[in-house]
Order: structure tokens, then C-alpha cells, then sequence
């Protein structure tokens, strides 16, 4: 398989050539460099749709001659975007008035931004430590770009460990030791792209409350919501398993449409609180063509496409499509972990998605019939060897099944290893499938016979 080379360097091989070719030449020349990728749908590792009906089709076409950065000539994008905003605000119980909000080139802007904010408002708020350099909580299941956010901008990234025994959840008696007057706030996932499990928000705002009750010091709490903000809302465990604005400690919420939320590839949105708790200094003015407007961001002229997507998703589904189908991934979740285990060749780390319970040994009852679990976690599946296939077979490799389902065109990505998350310390091999929208029962039972037939082919 292709390996990852963008960063290295490579000599010039290639250049404009010096007449153009035919259209039907050119399209004819790029599928045929195409017809080797594995299709979207069939990426199983990717949270991002792949799939819109023909109406969403035609309208990001519509869209994406539009640019973002142009709100006088196209005042309907900056219209969706402040009302896909205020739907979002109002999906994660932000206040009725005061609180902000912004499309983003996907949920790593948005971390970005909402680490930026954190860092100055530390900064105006204790100007004799500008000497001191500043920390962030981070957990260990956070994703790559919160620590793009700490190397990029100079703060100390403190690592929170998360291991088995810690529900695969930041460890909130390790984060409490790892607090001080520098720290300009917390990081937390809802939903961690290695496992799909959600941190305890909830209870690191109490550990926050009561520092700052001891201290003085009021430290922020940021959530990357990327994948969990178009989940929660719409499951019964939202009522129970509270994480977003509900708590006055969280400052900002970012999520990303183009995975859960049904939006096209590149948007995230990013909410806070209270406008006010952003720095001045970072709204910038922006006069662009005709007319101006406060703008916070990292980038500038986008498509408008994704934002049309997100509000003709919004509309199209209404709460009761979202939940139908954040329902019916969640239960397909289920469905996949169960009869995984049943093959006798792989174990799910989750609990809901296993037969028989990690914490007892007893048979697992939040999943019969497909209903839906109540576990506070992402419709995705992770799992690894049974321990009956790893004692007898020591040599066999997660990544041979990998490479055996992508001899089907399924991508499902290599194993990774979550180094030190086991209960004892050591290192946990897993592999993980995404449900999502677009994956049929069809589909499913097409993965769990290529999966079941790769280990029996490989044992032999």
C-alpha cells in the first residue's frame, strides 16, 4: 500500500505540460487514476458522509461558486451560516442571547480558535505572568489537532493519561495534579476518534469549579465535539450524560458537519458562550469587495457548498430524521459488535458493544433485539483479537486482516496500537469501523463475512 509522503521531499517530475488536452481526454485520464482508490463508501475508517441525495447534489454545486468571505453578494450563505448557528447553539443549550458562533474549515480550525481564545483571555487576566509560559490540559485520546493548537501557539501540552481502568476517559484524578495559575484551560472529547468513548465533562467541571472556589483561578473548558455534537443531541443518554453548555464551565463547542451533521466536506462550526469572553483583539474588522464584517477565523475565502449542505441537512431532516438515524447507526453499532464477538475471533473493547461485560462476567443487556444502547459514545465499532485467537495464534496480525479487506476494496485502517491504555498497563492492538448514514445491513453483513473469512483464511 502507498505509504504517507507528503512531507518528504521530492524531486520535479512533474510540470503544466505545454498544450491543454480534450475534456473527455482529461476526465477519462483522472478516473482512470481513480478507479484504484477504494470507493468513499466502502472507508471504513472515515467519519465523513459519502453520500447525499440529488437535491443536496445540485444545491452544492449551487453553493459552491459562492464565496464565504463575500456576505454583501451573498448575503443568503451568511444567512445559513448564522442560522445553522443558532440551531447548534440551541442543540447544545448555549444561552438564548450572548452567545457567538462561526463556520470553520472543518473542527481543527475551530480547536484552534477555541484554544486562541483561552490563551489570550489568560493573558488579560494575569499580565504579570507574561513571562511564564502558559499550559493546556489535554487528554491522551484527544485528537492531533489539539496538539496542533499547543505546538503551534507555544503552550504546554499536559497530557492526561486514559487507560482501560479509567473507562477509556481522561482520568480526572490525574488531570487535578496537573493544574495551576498557568493553565489557560481544558481540552475535552466528546466522542475520542480511538475508541469513541466520551469524557466525563461533567465531572471535570466540578474538579474546575472547586479549584478555582480554592484558588481564584476560573479555568475554561473547551469540547471537540467533532463527532459527539451531532450524536448526544439526539440520544437518550443526552438527558443524563450532560456535557455542553448546561455546564457554566464549558466556554466553547466545536463539531464537525461534515461527519455526523450530513454536511459536505470541509465544515466545522465552532460556538461559544458569551461573545464577550472573546478578546477584542481577535475579531478583526474585514472589509472585503462591498461592506464589512467582524471575522474570526484562520482562513478567508471558502466555498459556500458545505454551509448550503449543513442547512439543507437541517432542514431536509428536522430533529426527528436526525434521530432516526443517529438511532439506526447506533443499533447497526451494536449489531456489528455482537455478531463480531460471536464469530469467536474478535472481543469489542466497548461494553455495549460486547456479548459478555468487561466489568462483570455476565451477559451484556443494553443491546437485545438492536435497540439502542444508552452508553454515552460515537455508533462506531472497535475491537481487537479474541483472546482464544490470540493464545493460539501469537503470530496472526490485526493488519493482515487490514490488508485482506482492502483486497475487497474495504478500507478498515491498519491496526493501531493505544500504547499503556490497558488495564495493567499494556499496549491494546485494535482495529475500528465507523457507522455511518450510508452503511445498509447490506453492506454490514458484507463486512462481517469478509472479516470472518480473512482470519479463517489466514489461521489455516
Amino acid at each position: 500500500m502507498p505509504s504517507n509522503e507528503m512531507l518528504a521531499p521530492h524531486p520535479l517530475s512533474s510540470s503544466i505540460p505545454d498544450k491543454g488536452a480534450s475534456m473527455d481526454s482529461v476526465e477519462a485520464m483522472i478516473h482512470k487514476q481513480m478507479a484504484g482508490d477504494v470507493p468513499p463508501s466502502r472507508d471504513l475508517g472515515r467519519f465523513t458522509t459519502t453520500k447525499y441525495d440529488d437535491t443536496a447534489t445540485r444545491l452544492f454545486n449551487v453553493g459552491n461558486v459562492r464565496n464565504q468571505a463575500c456576505i454583501e453578494e451573498y448575503p443568503s450563505i451568511a444567512s445559513f451560516q448564522s442560522e445553522c448557528v443558532s440551531i447548534l447553539a440551541g442543540l447544545w443549550n448555549a444561552p438564548s442571547t450572548g452567545f457567538m458562533g462561526t463556520a470553520t474549515t472543518g473542527s481543527s480550525e475551530a480547536v484552534l480558535l477555541g484554544g486562541l481564545t483561552m490563551k489570550r483571555q489568560w493573558q488579560i487576566k494575569q499580565p504579570d505572568v507574561l513571562n511564564s509560559r502558559p499550559n493546556v490540559i489535554i487528554g491522551a485520546n484527544a485528537h492531533i489537532c489539539v496538539n496542533k493548537f499547543a505546538g503551534y501557539f507555544n503552550v504546554e501540552a499536559r497530557i492526561v493519561p486514559v487507560s482501560e481502568s479509567t473507562g477509556f476517559a481522561v482520568d480526572t484524578e490525574a488531570l487535578k495534579n496537573m493544574l495551576d495559575a498557568n493553565t489557560v484551560g481544558v481540552f475535552l472529547t466528546l466522542g475520542s476518534t480511538y475508541t469513541g468513548h466520551y469524557d466525563p465533562i461533567q465531572r471535570v467541571a466540578n474538579i474546575l469549579d472547586d479549584y478555582e472556589n480554592r484558588t481564584g483561578h476560573d479555568i475554561p473548558i473547551h469540547v471537540d465535539a467533532a463527532s459527539g455534537g451531532f450524536v448526544a443531541p439526539f440520544t437518550p443518554s443526552n438527558e443524563t450524560f450532560i456535557w455542553d453548555f448546561r455546564l457554566p464551565r464549558v466556554q466553547s463547542i466545536n463539531a464537525s458537519g461534515h461527519k455526523y451533521g450530513m454536511a459536505p466536506l470541509a465544515v466545522g462550526w465552532m460556538v461559544w458562550r458569551d461573545k464577550s469572553k472573546i478578546p477584542q483583539e481577535l475579531l478583526l474588522e474585514s472589509s472585503y469587495l462591498r461592506g464589512s464584517h467582524t471575522n474570526f477565523s484562520l482562513s478567508f475565502s471558502r466555498s459556500g457548498a458545505p454551509i448550503v449542505g449543513q442547512y439543507y441537512s437541517f432542514h431536509r431532516l428536522g430533529l426527528a430524521g436526525y434521530r432516526e438515524r443517529v438511532q439506526t447507526m447506533m443499533s447497526r453499532a451494536n449489531l456489528l459488535g455482537t455478531r463480531l464477538e460471536d464469530t469467536g475471533f474478535f472481543s469489542c473493547l466497548a461494553d455495549s458493544r460486547r456479548l459478555v461485560s468487561h466489568k462483570a462476567n455476565e451477559i451484556n443487556t443494553r443491546c437485545q433485539e438492536g435497540r439502542c444502547v444508552e452508553a454515552p459514545e460515537l455508533p462506531i465499532v472497535v475491537f481487537g483479537f479474541s483472546e482464544h485467537v490470540l493464545a493460539t495464534y501469537p503470530k496472526l496480525r490485526l493488519s493482515d486482516v487490514s490488508n485482506a479487506m482492502h483486497d475487497l476494496k474495504f478500507s478498515i485502517p491498519r491496526s493501531y496500537t493505544l500504547a499503556g491504555w490497558g488495564a495493567q498497563g499494556e499496549d491494546i492492538d485494535i482495529m475500528r469501523v465507523v457507522l455511518r448514514d450510508e452503511m445498509t445491513i447490506e453492506t454490514l453483513e458484507e463486512v462481517l463475512t469478509g472479516l470472518t473469512h480473512a482470519v479463517e483464511h489466514l489461521i489455516r
